[in-house]
């Protein structure tokens, strides 16, 4: 049977947005990048997800009505690569989609409708046929929402969870590289460690773990939360049919496998157009992914390697000699 909807989720910097273009390229999918992160989405309203906590009874209406309502959905990150799609109109509208993808040509639409001026809006009724449009599967990216993820697990058994983990070596790297060198290193710090007080508040087995919190590098903190993030997804979906733990590494090295896979798990038709996608999308992933051994400095791995030990995630990477971590006691 079919999913209601699909979450993928991870870390971010992990190959979340990778999963997305890849689910993106059947025609039966309407995909959302991070509606979570953009007003007035109904997902920006629900509690935060960046930990696990007791989430309130009514959590379960409100999440309900936030997902039906993003699917009905577009905004500013959303790629909308449509074209394709069953439930676009044809003929289409001349420069819909063009005028649609950007934040200032959107601007010339506002006569139309002045929800275009913000981030997140309905979806025209002119480029998209709306009730074909609910028969497309839902497929939502939202990074570092181990919260939400851990409750649709156990509360949404028709939900997929599609969840990315990357070696935390290659996810240490792209961190550093494409984001927080862009950030305020002070601040950065800061925000970190109010996010780990926050785990280590909420759940007593954390707290015995983070008990150095204030002394942490940025760094060491980053790789912190995600172990926690991956831990905590993981131990809540495994055994679970509806949930799907995927290795960034092995969809590097068989990203057809790993797609049909999810294909498959997701109830969509795989055919040759799409393989050749797979195929022709994949062809820089060998060398980004291997980028970062030669790139870390040795703090950063003896900081990785204190992070790790003791952890299963450890386990993950044991069919690569070159990618193993510490030993699981």
């Amino acid at each position: 049977m079919r999913p209601d909807y699909v979450l993928i989720v991870g870390q971010g910097r992990s190959g979340t947005n990778w999963l997305l273009d890849l689910l993106d390229l059947s025609t039966q999918t309407y995909c959302r990048n991070e509606a979570n992160k953009l007003p007035p989405s109904p997902l920006t309203e629900l509690p935060s997800a960046t930990v696990r906590n007791t989430l309130e009874p009514e959590f379960a209406q409100a999440w309900d009505s936030a997902i039906a309502a993003a699917a009905m959905r577009m905004g500013d990150r959303d790629r909308l690569n449509l074209e394709h799609k069953f439930y676009i109109h044809q003929p289409r509208v001349p420069g819909g989609l063009f005028l649609l993808a950007g934040r200032q040509r959107r601007q010339w639409l506002t006569s139309l409708n002045p929800e275009f001026r913000q981030l997140d809006w309905a979806v025209p009724s002119w480029l998209l046929d709306l009730q074909k449009l609910k028969q497309a599967l839902p497929v939502f990216k939202l990074n570092q929402v181990p919260g939400w993820a851990s409750w649709v697990l156990q509360n949404r058994p028709n939900v997929l969870v599609i969840h990315i983990v990357r070696h935390p070596g290659g996810f240490l790297h792209s961190w550093k590289s494409r984001y927080s060198k862009t950030q305020d290193p002070e601040q950065l710090k800061q925000d970190n460690h109010q996010r780990l007080h926050r785990v280590a508040e909420f759940d007593t087995h954390w707290r015995s773990l983070l008990n150095h919190i204030d002394i942490m590098t940025v760094d060491e903190s980053e790789l912190w939360y995600w172990r926690y993030t991956s831990e905590t997804i993981d131990s809540t979906g495994a055994g679970r049919s509806n949930y799907v733990r995927v290795i960034y590494e092995d969809l590097v090295s068989d990203p057809v496998a790993v797609t049909k896979l999810l294909y498959q798990k997701c109830q969509l038709p795989w055919t040759d157009e799409i393989e050749q996608k797979v195929v022709q999308g994949s062809s820089q992933s060998s060398s980004i992914a291997s980028t970062w051994q030669s790139k870390l400095s040795a703090d950063q791995l003896d900081a990785i390697k204190r992070v790790v030990d003791g952890s299963f995630v450890c386990h993950w990477w044991e069919n690569y000699d070159h990618l193993r971590l510490l030993s699981v006691v």
